[in-house]
């Protein structure tokens, strides 16, 4: 499975995962920083990836859109809020992440899933 991190989710986060063997990047590192989240998700439409994000309203929203349509996304996982997202809590986030990417290692895996990050 390939993966985006939404822009509030550190590109540490993708370099230690990509450095670990997985196909992860950062919404800031692709040309998205400060873009809409209907950008994010479209660009990770086009590219293949789910997205990784902490944004529930707006990617829900999104995810729930784009199944009424019919259309086909790779998947949201939602990164619950017992998930820090500062510096200290990357080793627990990239653990987690780590996890998902092993047990899900084809790129459909998630495909019109939204799922929810586990410890």
């Amino acid at each position: 499975m390939k993966l985006v991190l939404d822009e509030h989710l550190s590109p540490t986060i993708a370099n230690e995962l990509c450095r670990r063997g997985h196909d992860v990047v950062a919404a800031a590192e692709v040309g998205l920083r400060q873009q809409p989240d209907a950008a994010v998700w479209a660009w990770a439409v086009g590219q293949g990836r789910a997205v990784v994000t902490a944004n529930y309203g707006d990617f829900r929203a999104l995810h729930q859109l784009h199944l009424s349509r019919g259309e086909r996304h790779l998947g949201v996982v939602l990164v619950p809020r017992r998930f820090s997202l500062a510096e200290a809590g990357f080793g627990r986030l990239i653990g987690a992440l780590e996890r998902l990417l092993r047990e899900h290692p084809r790129d459909d895996a998630l495909e019109g899933v939204e799922a929810w990050l586990a410890d």
